[in-house]
């Protein structure tokens, strides 16, 4: 059996967590310790967890647990959840963790406590991978695709020959916990029962985390790298040349900004100065608007007057009941036609040419008529 009694600090734990403490069995493991790993990878390949790092995961887990998979398939939802750490120092200096599995999954709580599934492996990102020839951080801003991706240093140390290997210093971020078939850490396993070395009394400080691409999932590898490293370098490569053409658009796209924030800048500029004249605008259209008013109260009498003048003409030559047009144009043509018929009909004396009898004009102060004498 590997399942771990619930004591009062751990079921307090599992509370602290969110677990349904009746339906969850708990297990214990070693995480991952300070042996070389066994990892086919460029940079993790024989690379050694320093102290600092167990001791930030063990932080990391007091301020929020981390889910439990299977053979690091984020992709399904996880069985369970790691709750708890405590770094142990002895003949290694190891990662001790506790986690649940929901007794949902029972057939993979029987594999674990019959031993068909005893290790487990982690997802992590360290803050640096220092190499031990040199000092070379891989994670540093010195470091370039060919050197992460190679595992060779600036001054030609390569990880993996003549005992060169890389220190993983500090932890970036925890991901999750998997049970796998073979951990890529030496001796990470889940333990039995009476072997359990965790303090019930430990405390820690809450790290905050961040993820990143170049995280480690240590699960042992033997199978032969999929891809030659100089065909990797070539993708890598242009990859790189792809990253640049994005660089030269994007300088592109950022003198183009400029330019339309410089425009933006001079319409506001434009825009400020019209606000200011606003004022004396609107005191010029003020005066347009009073002149405009002044303007059409003139036409409006010369209109009236000159419909008096068309009526009295009208009267004139004996068309009293004559109606003055409604519009100022055939008010005008009304006028000069009867205007030029008048003065036809007029001669000196009052007579009229042409006709039998004379006519005799009397006429009023405001309005001329005629009558005709037999």
């Amino acid at each position: 059996m590997k399942q771990i009694a619930k004591t009062p600090e751990i079921i307090a734990r599992l509370k602290e967590a969110g677990a349904s403490v009746d339906d969850v069995a708990v297990f214990e493991a070693i995480a991952l310790n300070n042996r070389p790993l066994r990892k086919r990878h460029p940079l993790y390949n024989g690379a050694v967890a320093q102290r600092s790092i167990l001791l930030e995961m063990a932080l990391a887990l007091e301020a929020e647990s981390r889910p439990l998979q299977i053979m690091h398939n984020g992709e399904d939802l996880p069985i369970g959840r790691v709750f708890r750490g405590q770094v142990v120092d002895g003949q290694d200096t190891e990662l001790r963790v506790l986690f649940w599995i929901d007794k949902t999954h029972e057939d993979k709580i029987r594999q674990v406590d019959n031993g068909t599934v005893d290790q487990v492996s982690v997802g992590i990102l360290p803050k640096q991978m220092i190499c031990s020839a040199d000092g070379f951080d891989f994670f540093g801003p010195d470091a370039d695709f060919e050197s992460i991706f190679t595992g060779t240093t600036p001054d030609g140390h390569t990880v993996g020959e003549n005992g060169v290997y890389c220190k993983m210093v500090g932890l970036e971020a925890f991901f999750e916990t998997s049970l796998v078939g073979q951990g890529g850490a030496q001796n990470a396993r889940i333990v039995n029962s009476d072997q359990s070395h965790f303090s019930p009394h430990m405390k820690a400080l809450a790290a905050k985390t961040s993820l990143d691409r170049l995280a480690l999932t240590a699960t042992a590898t033997t199978e032969k790298p999929i891809m030659d490293m100089k065909e990797l370098l070539a993708e890598l490569r242009s990859t790189e040349k792809e990253s640049m053409k994005v660089s030269i658009e994007n300088e592109q796209l950022k003198a183009s900004n400029s330019a339309l924030t410089a425009e933006r800048d001079q319409l506001k500029t434009q825009l400020e100065a019209a606000n200011q004249d606003e004022p004396a605008v609107k005191t010029e259209l003020a005066e347009l608007k009073t002149k405009h008013q002044a303007t059409e109260a003139s036409l409006s009498a010369a209109d009236e007057a000159l419909r008096d003048i068309c009526k009295r003409v009208l009267t004139a030559a004996g068309q009293v009941d004559a109606e003055v047009p409604a519009k100022l144009e055939d008010v005008v043509a009304k006028l000069t036609d009867t205007s030029a018929g008048l003065a036809a009909v007029l001669v000196t004396g009052g007579k009229a040419k042409g006709s039998e009898g004379d006519l005799e004009l009397s006429a009023t102060p405001a309005v001329a008529s005629f009558r005709t004498r037999r």
